[in-house]
């Protein structure tokens, strides 16, 4: 066999190694619209309402996966429900007496599995007075087929 023949051969078989590859790894998620990420984040959002309404921070950990990520500004990152919990359960025992937390979605996007959310919204204090932020939520696709949060970070706006 000629080095030509050779060569070419080789590279025949490398470039059907590499479409063997592609279709093994290739995404077989089920699609999902830009709408139904946007009604399974908003119903989602609803959770941090109730909760803080209800003062339960139960409700709220449960929003969480086991290993979430909570990122907070000039604080060290709280990883697992344990820490998340005792975050929110401080933060409803906050003197200015939350009374809801509301979300203004600006933008999802992701897949089945996980959705990126973007947004603003604010804390409503006893006194009608607004803490208002930004944020970035990462949701994941549970086994039972719900979503909750794998990461939250939020920015307070001045």
């Amino acid at each position: 066999m000629s080095p030509l023949n050779h060569t070419s051969k080789f590279v025949s078989i490398c470039a059907l190694s590499a479409l063997s590859f592609l279709s093994c790894t290739k995404n077989n998620e089920e699609s999902i619209s830009k709408t139904e990420m946007l009604q399974i984040v908003k119903d989602c959002e609803q959770q941090f309402s109730f909760g803080v309404q209800k003062k339960d921070s139960a409700i709220l950990v449960n929003i969480y996966t086991d290993s979430a990520q909570y990122v907070q500004p000039n604080r060290k990152i709280l990883v697992g429900k344990d820490e998340i919990g005792k975050e929110w359960a401080g933060f409803l025992r906050l003197k200015q007496q939350p009374v809801d937390l509301l979300f203004d979605i600006f933008e999802v996007r992701g897949s089945r599995e996980i959705i990126y959310e973007t947004g603003s919204g604010y804390t409503l204090l006893a006194d009608s007075t607004r803490w208002n932020f930004n944020y970035v939520n990462v949701w994941r696709l549970q086994k039972d087929g719900s979503y909750k949060l794998e990461v939250d970070t939020y920015s307070p706006m001045d």
